[in-house]
């Protein structure tokens, strides 16, 4: 299916203070909570449980640029039982291109941070469901919220946007995949 006529496309782009972004979007215990009750918390690196403190990550930046993508589709080419194709076939490269564009900005940065839209896709398979260290850890990420950051807090807060939740088998109106990257404390 040619899903590229099924949708807009739009980049929210926005620096803040990360002393700003901390307060109220940040609660790494909260976050941990809704963690455990996912499929992936343990079956791949970028998802808690983790080695380190994900608040002590937060501390070492002085700002946060948010980046995402904000997928329209449009009212009359939405069909019952288009969502399992969409996720399947077309998400993840729209997922795979904004984690290049972000890596790509972290390597223009030096001493930043890159944050994905969700969990880490670069293999097809994590390693860590075979108990193996992480394929590339040059380039995994982590997310806002593997980090404890509140993404729907951060759309509404910065973009006046809300997240929207797809049901049954049907899409939402919009899909946003929120990203970010950490950028360094100033010396």
């Amino acid at each position: 299916m040619e899903w590229d006529a099924l949708y807009t496309v739009a980049t929210l782009d926005r620096t803040v203070p990360l002393d700003e972004f901390r307060q109220g979007l940040v609660d790494v215990p909260r976050f941990m909570g809704y963690c455990l009750d996912c499929p992936d918390y343990g079956q791949t690196w970028s998802c808690p449980p983790f080695g380190f403190d994900p608040a002590a990550v937060w501390e070492k930046y002085d700002a946060i640029r948010l980046y995402a993508r904000k997928l329209v589709f449009a009212k009359d080419r939405l069909f019952p039982g288009e969502r399992r194709a969409f996720e399947q076939e077309a998400l993840p490269r729209i997922k795979a291109d904004l984690a290049r564009e972000l890596l790509a900005m972290e390597a223009e940065t030096p001493g930043s941070l890159a944050l994905f839209a969700g969990k880490c896709d670069l293999c097809p398979v994590c390693a860590r469901t075979e108990g193996k260290p992480c394929r590339m850890p040059d380039r995994m990420r982590y997310s806002i919220e593997a980090l404890g950051g509140d993404c729907g807090g951060a759309l509404e807060r910065y973009f006046e946007e809300k997240l929207q939740w797809a049901s049954g088998n049907r899409l939402p109106e919009q899909i946003i995949l929120l990203g970010g990257l950490l950028l360094p404390q100033k010396k």
